[in-house]
């Protein structure tokens, strides 16, 4: 019996001090420098999320948020022996509203802050210029245009007449998304082959170019028609430059995380 009790008393020490070196560890860990500046410069590194915004059949994608986990980061840091920017680790915060909560919705532009625009087109003259500048753009594909090689693109499957061929063709190719660019026609095609849905929030041809194009704002998704040329789209690539905006592809404009 008193072998039992031995080995109980011993087995309690250890756990006591298991504990007790432990809190000692940790309290040690808060009050060096490295750790007490990750505490006092966390905020200017975090960032709230931001839900997105529903309205009748649109949404507009909201953004993640962003908290300092201070723990990793302090260990990251402590390696190196300072604080460095660069080392802090994050937790993601996931919005209250999000796309994920409505995919039935059509993500008609992305969130304003990003300060960015993306474009759309199938014209081919507007994509061999895009490409010669190098800018990102969303490309209508059909079989048609399938096998061009436009490294800047995001193509996205256009030949509803035959989508599953396209959608096929695409995945062999390793550019499938689940993006489907829709018509007034075309929304039950899309929500059946459970595409994310996407409209232009600004669309512009010749004719209406000089009174739309000072809309432009960011978070729009541009559409750029057959017949706008090429003059008509460096104006508007310098009327983005001008109001501080980006130009990126579809996905990186409408991409909550």
């Amino acid at each position: 019996m008193n072998k039992y009790i031995r080995i109980f008393g011993i087995l309690s020490i250890l756990c006591f001090s298991f504990y007790y070196t432990e809190k000692i560890a940790l309290f040690m860990q808060k009050k060096d420098p490295i750790y007490e500046t990750i505490l006092t410069l966390k905020s200017d590194y975090e960032q709230e999320a931001i839900d997105a915004y529903v309205y009748n059949d649109y949404i507009i994608p909201g953004v993640m948020g962003k908290t300092v986990n201070v723990e990793e980061s302090f260990r990251n840091m402590k390696y190196y022996g300072a604080f460095n920017e660069s080392n802090l680790v994050y937790n993601e915060v996931t919005p209250e509203v999000s796309f994920s909560q409505n995919k039935d919705k059509i993500i008609e532009q992305g969130n304003k802050i990003h300060q960015a625009v993306a474009l759309i087109t199938k014209d081919k003259q507007i994509v061999t210029y895009l490409e010669e500048m190098g800018i990102p753009y969303a490309l209508l594909t059909t079989l048609n245009n399938v096998n061009s090689n436009y490294p800047h693109s995001i193509k996205i499957n256009y030949d509803f007449a035959n989508y599953q061929e396209l959608e096929k063709k695409l995945k062999e190719m390793k550019e499938t998304n689940d993006l489907c660019f829709i018509t007034p026609d075309k929304k039950d095609f899309c929500q059946k082959n459970n595409k994310t849905m996407i409209k232009e929030t600004i669309s512009l041809n010749k004719s209406d170019f000089p009174k739309k194009y000072n809309q432009i704002a960011s978070g729009n998704i541009i559409y750029l028609e057959d017949n706008l040329g090429i003059s008509y789209t460096k104006l508007l690539l310098e009327q983005i430059r001008y109001k501080g905006l980006d130009v990126v592809s579809i996905l990186d404009l409408i991409k909550e995380s």
